[in-house]
């Protein structure tokens, strides 16, 4: 990915028919302090590379206890208990409990966003784990089942995780 050093991107469907998705970036300098302010910033920096990348057509609203994306303010597509923030001079973190939303199967998995030491650089990454999508494929559905995932909510996903990026690289996440 150009502009982004260090961008990898992966993504496999687990035995559980869950699947894990991380995207990532490596920085010369860390894009947040090592604090409870740091790691909600992950936080709210990924919510606005959502509101920017979709222009406001899927929106996060929060309350205390968790959030909802919501799209242009009616269905909820993803439901979201609240930030369970970690930090230390090794990582920082904000992970989000997948609770439901139309977009789900059912509850279960999270959303990280994290900051890691990596030798000299810092490591910058989005880590989906054990999501079950409404879209994906599942055992003995027909090959073409996923393709609504496949093709479209897996590449938005990625696509907000590159703009996410880019705001921390900016600076607009600090």
């Amino acid at each position: 990915m150009s502009g982004l050093p260090g961008w990898e991107a992966t993504e496999r469907v687990l035995e559980s028919g869950g699947f894990e998705s991380r995207q990532r970036v490596l920085l010369p300098e860390p894009a947040v302090e090592p604090s409870e302010s740091g790691a909600r910033w992950l936080g709210v920096t990924y919510w606005q590379a959502v509101d920017g990348f979709t222009r406001s057509s899927v929106r996060a609203t929060w309350r205390e206890e968790g959030g909802r994306l919501r799209l242009l303010g009616g269905a909820t597509l993803l439901k979201f208990g609240p930030p369970g923030l970690q930090y230390g001079d090794e990582a920082v973190s904000c992970r989000y409990a997948i609770e439901g939303g139309l977009l789900a199967l059912r509850a279960g998995g999270s959303v990280t966003l994290a900051q890691r030491a990596e030798g000299e650089q810092h490591e910058i990454s989005v880590t989906v784990e054990e999501y079950l999508p409404r879209l994906a494929a599942r055992a003995g559905a027909p090959w073409w089942a996923g393709t609504v995932y496949a093709k479209g909510q897996s590449p938005f996903h990625a696509a907000v995780s590159r703009r996410y990026f880019q705001l921390l690289v900016q600076g607009r996440g600090a």
